[in-house]
């Protein structure tokens, strides 16, 4: 009906519950993969000897090159201008400026 009032939030959030509560099998979590409510999954580090056991099968060699020691700026030229690039260190950013942090610390 044309006249109708449109449903409050209330009405929508009844409405959504009543399509939502009916069972329907795409939603539901396979057997296999359901597991008692006190169940606690954790990950853990595989030995070091399996990698490499799994290498030598493989017949893969280990190629892997230690990354290069990056020197000081300073050391290769003394008082090198900053990357225009890199980011203020000074800048206020993040939670500081949503929370209306101006950077006084007097208060």
């Amino acid at each position: 009906m044309p006249n109708e009032p449109s449903p409050n939030a209330g009405e929508q959030a009844y409405e959504r519950y009543n399509l939502l509560k009916e069972y329907r099998p795409e939603n539901d979590i396979p057997g296999d993969d359901l597991l008692p409510h006190d169940t606690r999954i954790t990950q853990s580090l595989s030995e070091p000897g399996d990698e490499s056991e799994a290498r030598r099968a493989t017949g893969a060699e280990d190629t892997t090159e230690p990354l290069p020691d990056v020197p000081d700026a300073d050391a290769i030229q003394k008082d090198s201008p900053v990357d225009p690039s890199a980011p203020d260190p000074d800048a206020m950013h993040g939670t500081d400026l949503l929370n209306g942090y101006d950077g006084d610390d007097s208060e």
